[in-house]
């Protein structure tokens, strides 16, 4: 869970089954320093443990986070602040051991989200949300395709950024 906004600030409990106050904790959180609390989760009649880790954006993730979320709340209506302030901080909520850092628990948080981001674009890029083949074979050699044609696509771009005839990029002076 991050916040993305996707959840409700009240969904955590604590260890006495009160409603863990997630955004009180996040504002203890300074510079770089990262939150990881206890907390649980009611899960069809039954509590789960797991714990909240989380850490506050930079500046300009945070303007960029409070942005999208006024612009994709404005259509359902008004935005509640403690919406706009929750997206200032990731948080994510994990069942690991505490023997998993808080560092660990969001470095693969952001390596899960990079791959989310790579299956996004090539759902939308090259069309690989829906086979176009029914049968096994022909729904395989359709992957493989369209995913040659992706990696292929990708190496292009990185070598045409990445290309110039006097080896090095240039850097403008001011």
């Amino acid at each position: 869970m991050s916040s993305g906004n996707r959840i409700a600030l009240h969904p955590f409990l604590d260890e006495n089954g009160a409603i863990f106050p997630l955004l009180d904790h996040l504002r203890t959180i300074r510079g770089t320093q990262l939150g990881d609390w206890d907390v649980w989760v009611d899960h069809e009649k039954s509590l789960i443990r797991g714990r909240v880790c989380a850490l506050r954006k930079s500046k300009k993730a945070r303007d960029a986070a409070r942005l999208r979320t006024l612009r994709a709340r404005t259509k359902k209506g008004k935005v509640k602040p403690e919406t706009l302030e929750a997206a200032e901080y990731t948080f994510v909520f994990t069942t690991l051991q505490r023997k998993f850092s808080p560092t660990v628990v969001l470095e693969t948080y952001r390596g899960r989200w990079q791959v989310e981001l790579a299956f996004k674009r090539l759902k939308s890029i090259i069309g690989l949300g829906h086979l176009r083949k029914i049968d096994i074979d022909g729904a395989k050699a359709w992957l493989h395709g369209k995913l040659l044609v992706a990696f292929l696509t990708e190496a292009l771009i990185i070598a045409g950024t990445t290309f110039s005839p006097w080896g090095y990029a240039l850097i403008e002076e001011s």
